[in-house]
């Protein structure tokens, strides 16, 4: 069987995929909702995929809790249907401003208590505990820095590309 140029472009997206530890099913429903130039049923992403309607929603339901994908519905129709972003300066970008926001911004502001709460224990173990808390702390505060510029970079880059 002769691949056509679809099938490897979604083979290529599956192993990029896979690479941030997604799953078979997960890897190709991406891959088929990137190449898709609109939004998919999940019947069709069934089809494509040659996974069962169940399984597929099942993985569908993890992979919009993380952002990668959107659902919807289309006037009229029952089917529920789900698009990707093409852009992925855009997606990295939502998916930073998603971690900044939900990680990265409630660890800055709960980390101070819970390594005050330490100097109340005297103990060896709560002394290396405290010490790992601080530590994690300052990667928290200089990960913020550095997300701050990369998003402000993916800004940049989006206006002199008219996006």
């Amino acid at each position: 069987m002769v691949k056509t140029a679809r099938d490897d472009f979604i083979d290529l997206i599956v192993e990029n995929v896979k690479v941030n530890g997604l799953d078979d099913l997960s890897s190709n429903i991406i891959a088929n909702l990137y190449v898709s130039p609109e939004e998919v049923s999940l019947e069709e992403l069934s089809k494509k995929t040659g996974y069962s309607l169940s399984s597929v929603s099942t993985s569908l339901k993890m992979i919009e809790r993380f952002g990668f994908v959107s659902r919807m519905k289309k006037p009229r129709s029952r089917k529920v249907y789900f698009y990707m972003e093409k852009d992925l300066m855009t997606m990295g970008m939502r998916l930073m401003k998603r971690k900044y926001e939900k990680v990265i911004l409630p660890s800055k502001r709960r980390l101070p208590v819970i390594i005050e709460k330490y100097k109340k224990y005297k103990s060896k173990t709560s002394k290396q505990e405290a010490d790992i808390a601080k530590n994690y702390y300052k990667q928290v505060t200089a990960s913020q820095g550095m997300m701050k510029k990369i998003i402000k970079m993916i800004e940049v880059i989006h206006k002199i590309s008219g996006k």
